[in-house]
C-alpha cells in the first residue's frame, strides 16, 4: 500500500513537471510574439503618405485687402489695392498671424508702398512682391535665432525660392492698380 502511494505522489508530482513545463513555454511563445510585433521596425511612410498628411494640415489665412498709394513714372500717383491669403502646414500658425497681424500689415504695406505702379503689371514683379511679403512675413511670424541677425536667413532663402518658416505660401487672390 506503501508502494501504491508513491506511485501515486510521483505520478501527480511528474504531471504537475509536465503542466508547469507546458504553461513556460506557452508563455514564453506568447511574450515572444508580443514583442516581435511590438519591437519590429515601423515601415517608413511612402512619399505619397507624407504628402496627403500634409496636406490634411493645410489652411489658408486671409488678411484683410492692403491698400495703399503707389507712384507712376510720369508722376501721378496711382493707388493699389491688394488681398493676400497666406498658406500654411503649421496649425499654430494662424493664431501666430492674428497676434502679430499690425506689425504684418505694416511691414507688407511698406513692401507695397516702394512700388511703382508701372511695374506692377509684369508677372516677375509680382512673383518678386511674393517672395519679399513671404519672406518678411516668415521674419516676423518665426523667432530669429540669436546667433543669426534677424530675417537675414529666410530673406536670403526667399531670394532662392525656399522658405522654411510656418508661412509657406503668398497668394494675391485680388490685385488692383488704379
Amino acid at each position: 500500500m506503501a508502494e501504491e502511494d508513491a506511485k501515486a505522489k510521483s505520478g501527480g508530482k511528474g504531471k504537475l513537471i509536465i503542466i508547469v513545463l507546458l504553461v513556460l513555454v506557452l508563455l514564453g511563445g506568447a511574450g515572444g510574439a508580443a514583442a516581435w510585433f511590438l519591437l519590429r521596425p515601423k515601415p517608413q511612410p511612402t512619399p505619397a503618405q507624407l504628402a496627403a498628411a500634409r496636406e490634411k494640415d493645410m489652411r489658408f489665412i486671409t488678411m484683410e485687402p492692403f491698400v495703399t498709394n503707389v507712384q507712376s513714372n510720369d508722376g501721378s500717383t496711382h493707388y493699389l489695392q491688394v488681398r493676400i491669403d497666406l498658406k500654411t502646414y503649421d496649425p499654430k500658425a494662424e493664431e501666430a498671424v492674428k497676434r502679430m497681424t499690425p506689425e504684418l500689415r505694416n511691414a507688407i504695406l511698406r513692401i507695397l508702398a516702394a512700388q511703382s505702379a508701372d511695374t506692377l503689371a509684369t508677372v516677375a514683379t509680382r512673383d518678386q512682391l511674393r517672395g519679399e511679403i513671404l519672406a518678411a512675413v516668415n521674419k516676423l511670424v518665426v523667432e530669429p535665432s540669436a546667433n543669426a541677425a534677424p530675417g537675414t536667413a529666410v530673406a536670403g532663402q526667399a531670394a532662392q525660392g525656399k522658405v522654411d518658416g510656418p508661412i509657406s505660401g503668398v497668394y494675391f487672390t485680388a490685385f488692383v492698380v488704379q
